[in-house]
Protein backbone atom coordinates (compact mmCIF):
# COMPACT_ATOMS: atom_id res chain seq x y z
CA UNK A 1 0.00 0.00 0.00
CA UNK A 2 2.85 2.80 0.60
CA UNK A 3 4.24 1.93 -2.63
CA UNK A 4 1.18 2.72 -4.46
CA UNK A 5 1.28 6.32 -1.91
CA UNK A 6 4.60 6.52 -3.22
CA UNK A 7 3.62 5.98 -7.42
CA UNK A 8 0.61 8.71 -6.58
CA UNK A 9 -2.17 5.92 -7.19
CA UNK A 10 -3.77 6.76 -3.99
CA UNK A 11 -3.00 9.55 -1.32
CA UNK A 12 -3.52 8.12 1.80
CA UNK A 13 -3.72 4.45 3.53
CA UNK A 14 -6.65 3.09 5.87
CA UNK A 15 -6.95 0.28 7.95
CA UNK A 16 -9.86 -1.38 8.48
CA UNK A 17 -11.44 -4.06 11.00
CA UNK A 18 -8.47 -3.90 13.62
CA UNK A 19 -7.76 -3.52 16.92
CA UNK A 20 -5.76 -0.93 18.85
CA UNK A 21 -2.69 -2.95 19.02
CA UNK A 22 -2.49 -3.93 15.84
CA UNK A 23 -3.00 0.36 14.75
CA UNK A 24 0.02 0.41 16.94
CA UNK A 25 2.40 -1.99 15.56
CA UNK A 26 1.47 -0.97 12.14
CA UNK A 27 1.79 3.26 12.98
CA UNK A 28 5.19 2.28 14.46
CA UNK A 29 6.19 0.54 11.16
CA UNK A 30 4.50 2.17 8.15
CA UNK A 31 6.75 4.72 6.44
CA UNK A 32 3.51 6.01 5.25
CA UNK A 33 1.02 6.51 8.33
CA UNK A 34 -2.86 5.44 8.10
CA UNK A 35 -5.12 8.33 7.90
CA UNK A 36 -7.74 6.33 8.91
CA UNK A 37 -9.29 3.74 11.28
CA UNK A 38 -12.81 1.91 10.16
CA UNK A 39 -14.32 -0.09 13.05
CA UNK A 40 -17.15 -1.17 14.79
CA UNK A 41 -18.06 1.95 17.27
CA UNK A 42 -21.41 2.66 18.94
CA UNK A 43 -22.28 3.99 22.75
CA UNK A 44 -22.53 -0.18 23.51
CA UNK A 45 -18.58 -0.55 21.92
CA UNK A 46 -17.27 2.93 22.16
CA UNK A 47 -13.38 2.37 21.47
CA UNK A 48 -12.21 4.94 23.62
CA UNK A 49 -8.69 3.79 23.96
CA UNK A 50 -8.72 3.52 19.99
CA UNK A 51 -10.07 6.80 19.81
CA UNK A 52 -7.59 8.60 21.74
CA UNK A 53 -4.68 7.11 20.36
CA UNK A 54 -5.87 8.14 16.84
CA UNK A 55 -6.67 11.43 18.27
CA UNK A 56 -2.62 11.47 19.51
CA UNK A 57 -1.45 10.41 16.33
CA UNK A 58 -3.99 12.50 13.74
CA UNK A 59 -5.73 9.51 12.60
CA UNK A 60 -9.99 9.70 11.60
CA UNK A 61 -11.66 6.96 13.47
CA UNK A 62 -14.42 6.53 11.32
CA UNK A 63 -17.49 4.08 13.09
CA UNK A 64 -19.61 2.20 11.58
CA UNK A 65 -22.70 0.51 12.81
CA UNK A 66 -22.93 3.70 14.54
CA UNK A 67 -26.59 2.94 15.82
CA UNK A 68 -25.71 -0.74 16.57
CA UNK A 69 -26.74 -2.36 13.06
CA UNK A 70 -30.22 -3.18 14.40
CA UNK A 71 -28.79 -5.71 16.69
CA UNK A 72 -29.69 -6.94 20.05
CA UNK A 73 -29.59 -5.70 22.45
CA UNK A 74 -30.95 -2.82 20.42
CA UNK A 75 -29.43 0.35 21.19
CA UNK A 76 -31.61 2.44 19.73
CA UNK A 77 -34.12 0.98 22.57
CA UNK A 78 -31.57 1.70 25.34
CA UNK A 79 -33.07 3.58 27.98
CA UNK A 80 -30.26 5.82 28.56
CA UNK A 81 -30.42 6.90 24.87
CA UNK A 82 -34.30 7.05 24.58
CA UNK A 83 -34.38 8.84 27.88
CA UNK A 84 -32.23 11.52 26.12
CA UNK A 85 -34.02 11.51 22.87
CA UNK A 86 -37.11 12.61 24.58
CA UNK A 87 -35.81 15.21 26.52
CA UNK A 88 -33.74 16.81 23.37
CA UNK A 89 -36.74 16.56 21.22
CA UNK A 90 -34.82 13.91 19.12
CA UNK A 91 -34.91 10.19 17.34
CA UNK A 92 -32.92 7.77 19.74
CA UNK A 93 -31.02 6.96 16.02
CA UNK A 94 -29.85 11.54 15.98
CA UNK A 95 -28.85 10.95 19.63
CA UNK A 96 -26.24 8.31 18.68
CA UNK A 97 -25.33 9.92 15.59
CA UNK A 98 -24.81 13.01 17.76
CA UNK A 99 -22.79 11.30 20.58
CA UNK A 100 -20.66 9.57 17.58
CA UNK A 101 -19.84 13.24 16.12
CA UNK A 102 -19.28 15.30 19.39
CA UNK A 103 -16.93 12.82 20.53
CA UNK A 104 -14.65 12.76 17.50
CA UNK A 105 -15.39 10.19 15.05
CA UNK A 106 -16.43 10.33 11.31
CA UNK A 107 -19.50 7.67 10.44
CA UNK A 108 -21.19 5.70 8.37
CA UNK A 109 -24.65 4.85 8.46
CA UNK A 110 -26.95 3.82 5.73
CA UNK A 111 -30.87 3.42 5.09
CA UNK A 112 -33.07 3.05 2.02
CA UNK A 113 -35.70 5.11 3.81
CA UNK A 114 -35.60 8.68 2.70
CA UNK A 115 -37.30 9.54 5.80
CA UNK A 116 -34.63 7.98 7.41
CA UNK A 117 -31.78 9.12 5.38
CA UNK A 118 -33.41 12.82 6.36
CA UNK A 119 -33.25 12.32 9.81
CA UNK A 120 -29.74 11.38 9.80
CA UNK A 121 -28.92 14.24 8.10
CA UNK A 122 -31.02 16.43 11.28
CA UNK A 123 -29.03 16.30 14.15
CA UNK A 124 -28.00 18.60 17.11
CA UNK A 125 -25.11 18.97 19.48
CA UNK A 126 -26.60 17.24 22.16
CA UNK A 127 -25.97 18.71 26.07
CA UNK A 128 -22.80 18.09 27.55
CA UNK A 129 -25.14 16.21 30.58
CA UNK A 130 -26.50 13.94 28.14
CA UNK A 131 -22.80 12.82 26.82
CA UNK A 132 -21.85 12.32 30.55
CA UNK A 133 -25.19 9.84 30.72
CA UNK A 134 -24.15 8.13 27.53
CA UNK A 135 -20.21 7.64 28.46
CA UNK A 136 -21.04 6.88 32.07
CA UNK A 137 -24.94 5.49 32.39
CA UNK A 138 -24.69 2.85 29.63
CA UNK A 139 -23.18 -0.10 30.78
CA UNK A 140 -23.34 -2.48 27.79
CA UNK A 141 -20.88 -3.73 26.14
CA UNK A 142 -21.04 -5.52 22.55
CA UNK A 143 -19.41 -6.11 19.51
CA UNK A 144 -21.85 -6.95 17.04
CA UNK A 145 -19.31 -7.83 14.36
CA UNK A 146 -17.05 -10.30 14.82
CA UNK A 147 -14.65 -9.63 12.20
CA UNK A 148 -11.85 -7.71 14.90
CA UNK A 149 -11.87 -11.09 16.44
CA UNK A 150 -12.46 -13.91 13.60
CA UNK A 151 -11.65 -12.67 10.34
CA UNK A 152 -15.15 -13.09 9.41
CA UNK A 153 -18.20 -10.31 9.12
CA UNK A 154 -20.38 -10.72 11.51
CA UNK A 155 -23.57 -8.86 9.93
CA UNK A 156 -23.52 -11.58 7.25
CA UNK A 157 -26.43 -13.75 7.23
CA UNK A 158 -25.21 -17.75 7.73
CA UNK A 159 -26.74 -20.86 6.26
CA UNK A 160 -27.46 -23.18 8.23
Amino acid sequence: MEQLVDEGKCKAIGLSDIGLEGVKKIFEAATVKPAVVHVESHPYLPEWDLLDYCRKHGIVLQAFAALGHSSEPNLLADPVITAIANRVGKTPAQVALAWAIQRGTALLTTSKTPGRIEENFDISTLPEEAMREINEGIKTQIRFNAVVKTGVPGFIPRGK
